[in-house]
């Protein structure tokens, strides 16, 4: 089901088609606004900045972060100890996650991670954040800083 600006249903089903999502039962008339008279089917996932993601991932409870881009894109930098699990695989590897303790889901800028983290929170994880603006945030927020205080972008 598509949640969409009106006027933008069909750039929304294209996109899905092309990473894998192709079975689309239809959409939201009005998007958002026709959910204003049923706040209680309104959900909000919770983003994380890459600053705050850098350090929490110093703490004694680091999140797992679950990089959702393909595995092309893993292998040319990734996040740390990210596990790369492409969106399109990430319903048939649920297991491999932790059920107590954060995650962190990113894409490259944002879109496929938004997808993931709606997946992870319909199948019961409590605990999942959004990587805002993705993979690309990360490399500027960390281009910017003195390498003393830098996370490493790791290529795998």
């Amino acid at each position: 089901m598509i949640v969409a600006e009106p006027g933008l249903e069909q750039e929304a089903v294209t996109r899905l088609g092309r990473i894998g999502f192709d079975q689309v039962a239809g959409y939201l008339q009005d998007g958002m606004l026709g959910l204003k008279s049923r706040p209680d089917l309104i959900r909000r996932t919770t983003r994380i900045t890459a600053a705050a993601l850098a350090e929490a991932l110093t703490t004694s409870e680091q999140p797992k972060v679950i990089d959702v881009r393909t595995e092309r894109e893993w292998q040319e930098g990734a996040i740390g100890n990210s596990l790369n699990i492409p969106l399109p695989h990430l319903s048939e590897r649920l297991e491999e996650l932790p059920k107590d303790q954060p995650i962190v889901v990113h894409c490259a800028s944002g879109y496929r991670s938004s997808i993931a983290a709606s997946l992870l929170e319909s199948a019961g994880f409590t605990q999942v954040m959004d990587l805002v603006g993705g993979y690309d945030a990360w490399v500027k927020t960390w281009s910017r800083q003195d390498n003393k205080t830098k996370i490493e972008c790791v290529a795998s």
